[in-house]
């Protein structure tokens, strides 16, 4: 064999490996694992459609630099009018590519180093990539943190007036990886605040959408900013939206071409299909995204797993919070996955994905039992191959995708 075709041999076998890794990934997480991750969600087919398409390979320019643009520039102006009439806004920008990217956005819009930011504290779910473990410390901001009440797993609002008043932070930034329950802001807010005050719903965006949670923008929130991929069941990327003009004509000043270039219009084809799933369906679909957390905090509660905020009604979102130390939510999740139930280590139990496969609240019930019988501790390799097959049973009775048109 000669060195040519040996080394086409090579490329073929990676080729071979990187479909056959795709094919097993696709086998094990959509058909087989029962996802409770809080931070992720399902797409429809129909959504996913859009990210094939010749989208994927296309440029467009504030200034018109390129060609060949008229229906992907409709496709935006689409997606605009679609969120602004999802959230209720006057403004929205479709062209962040992540949550991430957002608060890279907005920290660049209207921070300058050594100004001060207010967050929710990482220990208690603060997203670090605002906090001084990521752009805050990037930027050289002073990150200060909201009075938290770890038994309520909220901010204190009368606290948190008090120190924003003190503080005078150029901008306070509500939301958390961890939030259960809605915030307070308007008390939490000083009558006369200069700063911009902005609302990270990154995990809530979808039950915002269906008037399930709260409307930060009706709320003393001057931007509504977060994620397309978690409780909003679209395709990952970023989302900003607000009723200030002057707030986001700053904004759309600083987002083309100083932080995103190419804005991945397959997504925005994609988030365009998901917003119109949520208008027509998000009110049914958040409703029951928190009735199946209610249930399936109170079934494990009565199954003696511990689990937060039982004195407030455990939860008014799509995530029920357990109550294990650092080490031992680490060793839960581990047990889990080996059971195909998936979790990640913080441990958040979310409804999301599982919402949207079609279960309702007996299907609740039995994944409390579960995951009790997952943490029992027999360690009988019988007995958790029995448990693999009830998961397996569960997520094969639920392999389709509601809140959706008909696919």
């Amino acid at each position: 064999m000669n060195k040519s075709s040996s080394g086409e041999e090579n490329v073929l076998e990676y080729v071979r490996k990187l479909k056959n890794l795709v094919k097993q990934h696709e086998d094990w997480r959509e058909r087989r694992t029962l996802n409770l991750i809080a931070s992720e969600n399902f797409a429809s087919l129909d959504a996913r459609s859009f990210l094939s398409g010749d989208l994927s390979n296309r440029y467009t320019a504030r200034d018109h630099f390129y060609m060949g643009t008229k229906f992907t520039d409709q496709v935006e102006l689409l997606a605009v009018d679609l969120a602004k009439k999802l959230y209720r806004a006057k403004y929205a920008d479709v062209r962040p590519l992540s949550g991430h990217t957002c608060s890279l956005i907005l920290f660049l819009s209207f921070l300058k180093s050594h100004d001060k930011v207010v967050t929710c504290p990482p220990k208690f779910g603060g997203y670090p990539g605002s906090s001084n473990l990521g752009l805050g410390g990037l930027l050289g901001l002073r990150n200060l943190y909201f009075p938290y009440d770890g038994k309520t797993m909220n901010i204190i609002p009368y606290a948190t007036r008090k120190m924003i008043e003190r503080e005078r932070p150029r901008m306070t930034i509500f939301g958390s990886s961890f939030i259960p329950f809605p915030y307070d802001i308007e008390d939490s807010l000083p009558q006369r605040y200069g700063g911009i005050t902005v609302y990270d719903g990154s995990h809530v965006m979808g039950l915002i959408a269906g008037g399930k949670f709260q409307e930060p923008l009706n709320e003393g929130c001057s931007v509504l900013m977060g994620s397309t991929h978690k409780s909003f069941f679209g395709p990952q990327g970023g989302l900003i939206l607000s009723n200030d003009e002057e707030v986001f004509s700053t904004i759309d000043s600083k987002v083309y071409p100083g932080i995103v270039d190419n804005i991945h219009w397959n997504r925005v084809a994609s988030l365009c299909y998901s917003l119109l799933e949520l208008i027509k369906f998000g009110s049914k679909y958040a409703s029951q995204v928190v009735k199946n957390s209610k249930s399936l905090a109170r079934s494990l509660d009565d199954l003696k797993i511990p689990v937060k905020c039982k004195e407030y009604g455990f939860t008014e979102s799509h995530q029920v919070l357990l109550g294990y130390d650092e080490a031992k939510s680490k060793q839960v999740a581990k047990r889990l996955e080996q059971l195909d139930i998936i979790t990640d280590t913080g441990i958040r139990l979310g409804t999301s994905e599982v919402t949207r496969r079609g279960m309702r609240e007996p299907q609740m019930e039995e994944i409390a039992q579960l995951v009790s019988d997952s943490l029992s501790g027999r360690g009988q390799s019988s007995s958790y191959d029995a448990i693999r097959r009830r998961v397996h049973k569960l997520t094969g009775e639920f392999s389709g995708v509601e809140f959706t048109f008909a696919e």
